[in-house]
């Protein structure tokens, strides 16, 4: 073990390696051989070897937790600055299964992201969670992960819950570019999904709010004629029909050559309001 010891302080790593296999096969399972084998094949960024030996400590003994979350973190930095995601989501899994509060910040917003690269929004939705409700205003948090976090909501069938998370991205200063095009984009969808889940309910109050956000931002214009549509309808229901001419008119505005269900419908209704 010292000889070992010595050569991975000369960053001999093959050959400190080879020490301690010698030293593991005298001393059997001892957590203090197989740390520093873990460790050794670390340094050579083989994480399935350094998990292997890591694992096998902790089986001996739990106290050890701690030495090697510390290890498994440099494994993870180091798989990050080659470039190596995959290597980083593996070091980091034991971590996971452990519980999130040992994996510093920095690499929770780096392995969300790779989750949802990945389309894993099962996996990457609670980093960002713990990662907003662990922060005083989450200031330090790079201002995409709100944005991402309603992205992971909305991507898995929650708008309801994503709309708040668009809502504060979209709020702050000097956005610009694809995050901010997307991210208008989404929390129109959201708006027109929950606002007809809404109205569908009877809660018609609520579902005119969104709707009104959503035709005031003018995006995506995929759901512009519907949310008009669905406003129209709305405000016939609450006895504004001046109010609901407009929306329906839009929705007519919106489809210039007038096909479509959509735009039959909205013809329709301003043939009732009129005559």
């Amino acid at each position: 073990m010292e000889k070992g010891d010595r050569l991975m302080a000369a960053v001999q790593v093959d050959a400190a390696i080879a020490e301690y296999k010698l030293a593991q096969r005298q001393l059997g399972d001892d957590p203090e051989v197989l740390l520093r084998l873990g460790s050794a094949y670390s340094q050579r960024g083989d994480v399935e070897g350094s998990l292997s030996y890591f694992r096998q400590a902790l089986a001996v003994d739990t106290s050890y937790r701690y030495r090697i979350a510390s290890e498994l973190i440099d494994l993870a930095r180091g798989a990050l600055r080659r470039g190596s995601l995959d290597n980083m989501a593996r070091a980091l899994q034991p971590l996971q299964d452990d519980g999130l509060g040992l994996i510093s910040e920095d690499l929770k917003v780096s392995l969300a992201g790779y989750y949802q690269e990945q389309g894993d929004y099962g996996q990457a939705l609670p980093l960002y969670l713990f990662l907003l409700d662990s922060q005083d205003g989450a200031d330090s948090l790079p201002r995409d992960v709100w944005f991402e976090t309603g992205h992971a909501f909305k991507e898995m069938g929650g708008c309801s819950e994503a709309l708040r998370y668009f809502e504060t991205f979209l709020e702050f200063e000097g956005l610009s570019g694809a995050s901010l095009t997307a991210a208008r984009w989404e929390y129109g969808e959201c708006l027109y999904e929950v606002a007809d889940e809404q109205a569908t309910s009877g809660q018609r109050g609520e579902a005119r709010l969104k709707l009104d956000r959503l035709i005031a931002q003018g995006v995506p214009r995929t759901v512009l004629d519907r949310g008009h549509f669905l406003r129209g309808e709305l405000r016939v229901l609450a006895g504004e029909l001046s109010a609901a001419q407009e929306d329906f008119q839009a929705v007519l505005d919106l489809n210039p050559s007038r096909t479509g269900r959509l735009a039959q419908l909205a013809e329709q209704r301003l043939r009732e309001i009129r005559f």
